[in-house]
C-alpha cells in the first residue's frame, strides 16, 4: 500500500492503529491474567464495516500465570517480519513480544509501506531501519501534504511510537498502557 491515494484517509488509519492498541491493551491488561498473542500481523487484524479492528487468530497465544512475566519455548512460530528478536532467537515470550509486532504494524499503517517478509530478515529489521532513516518530519509533511498540523503530529507520534516498540532491548519498549496514553495524547512527549 505504498500508493497513498489507494489507502484509507489518515483519520481512518489512526482509528485502526488506536483500535489495535486498545485490543492489545485488553489482552495484556484487561483480564485477570495477560494473554500474549504472538502472531500480530496484518492477516490477523480484521476490520468491520466501520473500520473497527478486531484482533483474530489466537492459535499461538499464551495465557500467563498470575505472577508470570515471561516464558520460554523451543517452538518458535509466527509471521516473518513481525517476530520480536528475543522470541525469534531465544524463544523468550512476554507481553513485550507483542509490543514489537505492534510496532511493525503501527509503522506499516502510518507509512503505507509493507514490511518485506523474507527469510534473511525474520524480525523486520530492514523495514525498521528504512522507516527510521526515511520518515523524517520533512518526509512526513511531503507524504501527507493535505493534513493539518494536528494530524501531521499524529503521524509523527505513530512513527515514533512504532520505532520505540521495536527497540532491540525489550526493556526499552513501551508498555501497552504507555502506548495507548501516548496515542490518546495523555502522555508527555
Amino acid at each position: 500500500m505504498e500508493d497513498m491515494s489507494s489507502r484509507p484517509n489518515w483519520a481512518t488509519c489512526f482509528k485502526i492503529i488506536k483500535g489495535i492498541c486498545q485490543g492489545l491493551y485488553f489482552l495484556h491488561k484487561g483480564m485477570d491474567r495477560p494473554i500474549v498473542h504472538l502472531d500480530l500481523q496484518p492477516a490477523n487484524i480484521l476490520l468491520d464495516d466501520n473500520m473497527v479492528p478486531k484482533i483474530a487468530d489466537f492459535g499461538l497465544s499464551r495465557l500467563f500465570g498470575e505472577e508470570q512475566t515471561r516464558i520460554n519455548t523451543i517452538n518458535v512460530v509466527g509471521a516473518k517480519g513481525y517476530m520480536a528478536p528475543e522470541y525469534l532467537y531465544r524463544g523468550e515470550i512476554s507481553t513485550r513480544s507483542d509490543i514489537y509486532s505492534l510496532g511493525v504494524l503501527i509503522m506499516e499503517i502510518a507509512t503505507g509501506q509493507k514490511n518485506s517478509m523474507n527469510d534473511k530478515d525474520m524480525s523486520g529489521r530492514d523495514f525498521v531501519d528504512q522507516v527510521r532513516q526515511t520518515w523524517t518530519d520533512e518526509h512526513i509533511a511531503s507524504k501527507y501534504s493535505s493534513l493539518d498540523a494536528d494530524s501531521l503530529q499524529q503521524v509523527k507520534t505513530c512513527i515514533e511510537t512504532g520505532l520505540k516498540c521495536v527497540d532491540i532491548d525489550q526493556k526499552k519498549r513501551p508498555s501497552i498502557v504507555e502506548i495507548v496514553e501516548k496515542l490518546d495524547g495523555r502522555h508527555a512527549r
